[in-house]
């Protein structure tokens, strides 16, 4: 009996060290991707204030969609980078990009984060110039890649406050 007992406390530290592992092993990925969806937003973030188009697009999958505050959807990333980046001798320049996290979810190949946002950008062409300020909300879902790096998938804003300036 007395072997018996042991045997069964054998197999039950045995259980527990291999769940701790496992559970451990799951966290650290866990850690890692939400470490790298933090990177990609910083990166994002950053390329605006930088005004660096190549960090920016380089964030996006091929077949990524935008969907702008009450404009249609924008989908592709050729399609993305015209709207952003027109080569049609504008200038935007971002004066102020802040984003505060609301939420991150990740759900095997998928993460989605929730910001809220406030953005001050200046528009020049020609004769035309003017400045927005607008306050809202952006929804982001990352896709994971097939060398397990993530990548934008879909992104959209809505505006709760903006104003011209």
């Amino acid at each position: 009996m007395k072997t018996l007992s042991v045997i069964i406390l054998f197999f039950i530290l045995v259980g527990c060290k291999q769940h701790t592992e496992a559970t451990e092993d799951t966290t650290l990925i866990i850690d890692n991707n939400k470490d790298a969806i933090h990177t990609i937003h910083d990166k994002y973030v950053n390329g605006w204030k930088n005004m660096s188009e190549e960090q920016i697009m380089s964030l996006f999958e091929n077949n990524a969609r935008i969907q702008p505050n009450s404009l249609k959807p924008i989908e592709g990333k050729e399609e993305i980078r015209s709207f952003w980046f027109p080569k049609d001798s504008s200038i935007t320049t971002i004066n102020t990009y802040e984003t505060e996290l609301l939420n991150l979810d990740i759900k095997d190949s998928l993460a989605i984060t929730t910001h809220t946002t406030l953005l001050d950008w200046s528009y020049q062409k020609d004769t035309i110039q003017f400045g927005m300020i607008q306050k809202g909300i952006s929804t982001t879902v990352y896709k994971k890649q097939q060398d397990t790096s993530w990548k934008i998938w879909r992104k959209m804003w809505t505006d709760i406050y903006s104003k011209r300036k």
